[in-house]
């Protein structure tokens, strides 16, 4: 009889609490009470007792981290101390946490409690709900070795429900995850699991060649239990099954020849015996074997192991019947069937109907119909269990394609979002450079404009001089040729005019002569310099200047020393530093009428170093540089002095007014040469 030996993983690798060095002093009691529930010598009522004060000492820590870990723990000590009624509270707890953090792999650990929980008590739709919940938690956490457990509980439970070919499917999927982390031990099970399942399947063939390639994994697995001689029973039952008794019996008697498994596992070693002898009476020997059942009986039966128990009895009564002692054979298969009625165990209860009906010639039918209608039922209901199941997965696989589609969805938002943020970037961007390049050429007209009204005072300046020159010497020629002229011949005609009188009237005519003569030295003086350029070219932008300041001065009424370097050839300076220094000067005497509120302004224009310097301070009520905020003035001041390449100081502090000090580099020319 094929016996799967394999258990579901109930012992699930978890992470320890976290360490008492973090934890304060209530957690440290925790911790205590947690390990006292493990240790060995603690009887099950102290286990009981210390996990109890650790729940409720649980219920009050503030960290949800902390706490979801503690409770996790607390309901896996419980699950292995059968204390329902503290794992249930506790597992529940763990949940709630765990759901609230979204801490994905503790969701899975509370889902994987339930699922052993629920295995246990036999109830394989709910167990298989939560191991299949645990497994999409652990997918969501990226741990393959836990998801890949739960492909193995889920592929157990629809084995034993002989849907063989969806247990084969989840695994091989727990076989890829397996792999992925090297979990030789798990893979042994696996294949050894597949194994088992060919049997079922009849398909012997592969269930030896996966029988094989199981213990070729146990080769890389360092604790190898009992492993080993599990896997020689099931090829022994294999062979069994393929009617190749003596292959059968080799691997069993391999097996058996681990004198120490009676007392490892003594029910493990009772199967042995009892498949054993029941090889050799298949293969036709009904003198040797009788012991070995017996035996075997005695075990199972000392052990309280009621399956193995059925399937003793079930053996003695075939090997009674070919012995044609009807009497006891009819007495075992009674007793196996009222057994494994006790004990709900439909299978062994099937097998047991289908024998009675072979032994019991009396009631044959009744057995066959009993037979017939409990087959019926239970592939009734395992179906329904079976779509049960294929509609959990159904469900979960439709789940999984829409959050896909979800997924996929949520790409193209993102990006076409992120389309749209370059498209609109780039338009920004593109928007902001034709902003610049219009600030730009504005800038350049503004500036071309600035040095055209420079020439053009500059010529208008000149001009007005030209005319006051023309002007001057006109005069100078009326007074010369045309005054200076009626006075010379005057005093000529009063010369020589002869006059008889007295010494007195005689000296005074003498001194009209001289003041005539003094007077025509006077307007010969003042028509030669009025024919002299007392305004030169290279005066005029000083006299613009000076306009400037007499202009605010008269606005503001402040008094003002004006100073401007002779030696400084304005013809042979560029435009451009010019009327810079023009603004400059503008912006700094209309920041000193709106808010100086000086009397004195001093204004000084000097050349040091082949640099022009400039100079304007006053007595205002000043600022702090520090907290005032830099206006469009004295921004645009900055602007322009870079502009010049040249540099600016302004210092101030309230109530003791303001220095601006300019420099600019300039090249001076003198007869086409740079000096």
């Amino acid at each position: 009889m094929l016996v799967l030996i394999i258990p579901i993983f109930f012992c699930c690798e978890k992470s320890n609490v976290v360490s008492k060095n973090k934890q304060t002093k209530a957690n440290d009691s925790i911790v205590f009470w947690i390990a006292q529930s493990k240790q060995f010598k603690t009887t099950k009522i102290q286990k009981k007792r210390a996990l109890e004060k650790a729940y409720t000492a649980t219920l009050d820590v503030s960290s949800d981290s902390i706490k979801n870990n503690f409770f996790a723990e607390i309901a896996y000590q419980t699950e292995g101390l059968n204390f329902d009624s503290l794992f249930v509270k506790a597992n529940i707890k763990s949940l709630e946490v765990a759901t609230k953090i979204d801490d994905f792999l503790k969701i899975g650990e509370a889902h994987w409690n339930y699922g052993n929980y629920y295995t246990d008590l036999q109830v394989t739709d709910s167990a298989y709900f939560h191991f299949h919940t645990a497994y999409e938690n652990f997918q969501a956490a990226k741990h393959n070795y836990y998801a890949a457990n739960m492909l193995y509980n889920m592929a157990f439970i629809q084995g034993r429900l002989k849907d063989y070919t969806g247990s084969e499917i989840l695994i091989f999927e727990a076989i890829s995850k397996y792999e992925k982390v090297k979990r030789y031990d798990k893979l042994y099970q696996c294949y050894n699991y597949l194994g088992l399942i060919y049997i079922e399947l009849e398909e012997f063939d592969r269930a030896i060649f996966y029988h094989n390639k199981a213990l070729e994994y146990l080769t890389k697995v360092k604790t190898k239990n009992k492993y080993k001689e599990g896997s020689y029973s099931n090829l022994g039952l294999t062979y069994q099954k393929l009617n190749n008794y003596e292959k059968a019996i080799e691997y069993f008697d391999k097996a058996l020849k681990n004198k120490n498994l009676i007392n490892q596992d003594p029910v493990f070693y009772a199967r042995l015996i009892d498949n054993m002898a029941y090889t050799k009476f298949l293969r036709g020997d009904t003198i040797n074997i009788v012991e070995g059942l017996y035996k075997s009986l005695k075990i199972r039966d000392s052990l309280k192991n009621i399956s193995g128990v059925v399937i003793c009895k079930r053996h003695l009564s075939e090997f009674y019947a070919v012995k044609k002692d009807t009497t006891l054979a009819v007495q075992y298969a009674n007793e196996a069937l009222g057994l494994a009625d006790q004990v709900k165990n439909n299978r062994d209860k099937l097998e047991t109907l289908l024998l009675l009906s072979k032994v019991d010639m009396k009631n044959s039918n009744t057995y066959l119909n009993e037979y017939v209608h409990l087959s019926d039922s239970l592939h009734v209901e395992d179906r329904k269990i079976r779509n049960k199941f294929t509609r959990l997965r159904f469900e979960t696989d439709e789940y999984i394609q829409e959050t896909e589609k979800l997924s996929q969805q949520n790409l193209l938002i993102l990006l076409g979002g992120f389309l749209m943020i370059i498209f609109f970037s780039f338009a920004y961007i593109m928007r902001v450079q034709r902003i610049k390049n219009k600030e730009l050429l504005f800038e350049k007209e503004q500036q071309k404009s600035n040095q055209e009204i420079l020439s053009l005072m500059i010529k208008q300046q000149t001009k007005l001089e030209e005319e006051r020159l023309k002007e001057r010497h006109r005069i100078s020629e009326d007074l010369h040729d045309g005054v200076l002229g009626k006075i010379f011949g005057t005093r000529l005609g009063l010369g020589f005019l002869n006059i008889a009188a007295d010494n007195a009237t005689i000296e005074k005519h003498k001194n009209y002569i001289d003041e005539l003569q003094n007077i025509e030295k006077e307007i010969r003086t003042i028509s030669h310099e009025l024919k002299n350029e007392i305004l030169s070219s290279k005066e005029n932008f000083s006299k613009i200047i000076k306009d400037l300041i007499d202009e605010r001065s008269n606005l503001q009424k402040f008094e003002h020393v004006f100073y401007c370097d002779e030696t400084i050839d304005w013809d042979d300076i560029d435009d451009i530093v010019k009327i810079n220094l023009y603004r400059i000067l503008q912006e700094a005497l209309q920041n000193i009428i709106k808010y100086a509120n000086a009397t004195f302004v001093e204004i000084n224009i000097k050349l040091e170093n082949n640099s022009i310097e400039m100079l304007v301070k006053d007595n205002g009520i000043g600022f702090n540089i520090k907290e005032k905020r830099k206006g469009i003035g004295l921004k645009n001041m900055n602007s322009r002095v870079h502009k010049i390449n040249g540099n600016i100081k302004i210092n101030s502090s309230k109530n003791e007014g303001t220095t601006i000090f300019v420099t600019c580099p300039i090249q001076i020319i003198n007869e086409g040469k740079n000096i």
